[in-house]
């Protein structure tokens, strides 16, 4: 531990402590008082050695409640890696530490338990230090099943149901340890490649069905919201998880691999909240009955155990089904991206049935948690941009997801929406710039994914913790290319998109101001809302801003209160309605209407206004 001095006014004593374990505080002493400041907190830890055995050698994932990472055990013959998982205490206190310290103990307890099951991690170790926690458990070496289920692929009835039973012989033995998973989800079951087997991971969001909260130090109770939207049911969502909890996620699982719809994109009913999918897929009768039984919206309406859902399995008659159209041959894009980080020449190639943390879309930032590609440049944002693949229009296109930092494709500023890429088109994200190298489409059977992208690690891993991201000098009206690509010549045939403004505008309309400030567009769209004619031809003038309820709904979309399917709806929308656009989060937008109420909406109920 290093003890520095540090200058001050009006203090008796200030000094800068730095632990082992990277934490910096600046300790002030007043007359009478004392102040402790945590100055930053080093996230990164490759290389160092833990428990005087675990070296630490990458990051898998960081989040709100500790980090996890690869490691390898040196005191065994061949340095084994292993999963260590560091969890984040809150507090400094000495009672709300020791309290933390029981219920470490208590969870490794269970973990220790849980993996007494093949399917299960082993538990490897447990260990705190300097009040740090870890866990050190078994590395699955496979890939998950989401590779296993890309957008469109269906299983057969049967496929399924042996998907069903085996998960649910892992469930029945971690519900008769008293406990619940509660992100029962593709990406954490994973194919064990010595045996094929589904192994279940991420116990982290464990709870035990005895302690149902956890009590921080205000002496409060408190729960956590832990899940994964669209397998997630309304009671979870309430912080009131249960058994019943993970049969919905498991039976969500099982319509997706039916119908090859992600569990986010289905409709629900509107008076019932039950989910929409019988049209989507032809299923006998009975497993139908099965499934829908397993994701009502109520909890007392599901199966109360997992014993119930096996029996219910074992009842099935034998199913016949048709051959499903899986079968037939389809076209395969693909992307590459190329850039430059310090000496290297990095590239990244992506399909359009690639899987991904958000199922559909490639993310690019600076955040291991939310991207697929982590870039270390400074003046990208954490979560930038996403790439997707749009199969009515059979393109790829870029989204912006940083308003306050927008990216420039070939030469054009995209405050909001979405561009399509092309073959050498040329990406800016702050200081760091990426070329399209190629784009192809290739003939695979449907939703076959290439050998390369079963055996890649697609999550480019920092060295450096995530940190405020750094702020652009004025950006030019000249494009400037990286010295590794050849410049991109404008051509007079390059469409012009409504969504994007060329740069060097510096007024698009009387309401509106369009300023470039330290590199960064804003737009101030003063008050809009007085009436709705004044209403709407404020946001017309306002590119990327400015949305409109979809015209060819099935049903008029609702306003929410929070950006979840399950969040309550409060305020019925019309077809062709315009709005402000106030901010997006996953597959959801913030809008203002012309009455000044603010809410969420789906993305794909809305479309930017002509």
């Amino acid at each position: 531990m290093d003890v520095l001095l540090c200058k001050s006014t009006h203090l008796l004593s200030c000094v800068v402590i730095k632990s082992n374990l990277g934490y910096l505080v600046k300790l002030q002493i007043r007359q009478g008082s004392a102040k402790i400041t945590l100055l930053k907190h080093r996230t990164s830890m490759i290389g160092q050695l833990l428990a005087g055995r675990y070296k630490v050698l990458q990051i898998l994932a960081e989040g709100g409640f500790g980090q996890t990472y690869i490691c390898s055990d040196i005191h065994l013959p061949g340095k084994p890696k292993c999963v260590l998982k560091h969890l984040k205490t809150t507090s400094t206190l000495p009672e709300a530490l020791e309290a933390a310290r029981r219920l470490f103990q208590k969870e490794a307890d269970t973990l220790q338990q849980l993996g007494n099951h093949d399917q299960i991690p082993r538990l490897l170790a447990y260990f705190d230090d300097n009040n740090q926690f870890y866990l050190v458990q078994e590395l699955i070496e496979g890939h998950s099943l989401s590779r296993e289920l890309p957008q469109g692929r269906k299983l057969s009835q049967t496929q399924v149901i042996d998907l069903l039973t085996e998960i649910l012989t892992i469930l029945q033995f971690v519900h008769s340890q008293g406990v619940i998973h509660r992100d029962i989800k593709p990406d954490n079951l994973i194919r064990r490649a010595s045996d094929n087997k589904l192994v279940l991971i991420d116990f982290g969001a464990i709870k035990q069905l005895r302690n149902q909260t956890a009590t921080n130090s205000a002496k409060q109770n408190v729960t956590l919201v832990v899940g994964t939207r669209g397998y997630m049911p309304s009671e979870q969502i309430r912080r009131l998880p249960r058994q019943g909890s993970d049969i919905y996620a498991l039976g969500m699982i099982a319509i997706q691999a039916l119908t090859g719809v992600y569990p986010y994109e289905l409709q629900d009913d509107p008076n019932t909240g039950e989910i929409l999918w019988e049209h989507l897929r032809k299923v006998d009768p009975a497993f139908s009955e099965v499934l829908n039984k397993m994701t009502r919206y109520h909890f007392k309406e599901r199966y109360q155990t997992v014993d119930e859902v096996i029996e219910a399995l074992k009842e099935l008659p034998t199913l016949e089904e048709p051959e499903l159209e899986n079968n037939t041959n389809s076209g395969l894009y693909e992307l590459t991206l190329e850039w430059v980080e310090g000496s290297n020449i990095n590239t990244y190639k992506i399909t359009s049935n690639q899987f991904s943390k958000i199922p559909g879309k490639i993310r690019i930032g600076r955040d291991p948690q939310d991207c697929d590609i982590v870039l270390s440049e400074s003046t990208v944002s954490a979560l930038h941009v996403e790439i997707f693949f749009n199969p009515e229009k059979e393109k790829i296109y870029l989204r912006n997801l940083r308003q306050k930092n927008p990216p420039i494709l070939d030469g054009q500023l995209l405050l909001a929406g979405e561009m399509p890429l092309s073959n050498k088109s040329v990406l800016r994200l702050g200081q760091q710039h990426i070329k399209v190298k190629d784009i192809t489409s290739t003939e695979y059977a449907n939703n076959v994914i290439p050998a390369y992208y079963k055996s890649k690690n697609f999550a480019v891993e920092p060295q450096q913790p995530i940190a405020k991201t750094a702020r652009l000098p004025k950006i030019s009206t000249k494009l400037e290319e990286p010295s590794t690509t050849t410049p991109l010549k404008a051509s007079p045939k390059m469409p012009m998109f409504k969504n994007v403004i060329p740069l060097g505008v510096k007024s698009i309309g009387v309401a509106t101001v369009l300023a470039s400030v330290g590199g960064f567009a804003l737009v101030n769209a003063g008050n809009l809302g007085k009436t709705n004619s004044q209403h709407n031809n404020l946001l017309s003038q306002i590119p990327g801003k400015c949305w409109i309820v979809k015209k060819d709904l099935n049903k008029s979309p609702q306003l929410r209160d929070l950006p979840h399917r399950d969040a309550q709806a409060f305020k019925a929308l019309n077809q062709g309605e315009t709005m402000l656009k106030l901010d997006d989060k996953g597959d959801f937008l913030k809008v203002k209407l012309s009455d000044d109420t603010e809410g969420w909406i789906f993305y794909d109920q809305v479309q930017l206004c002509d």
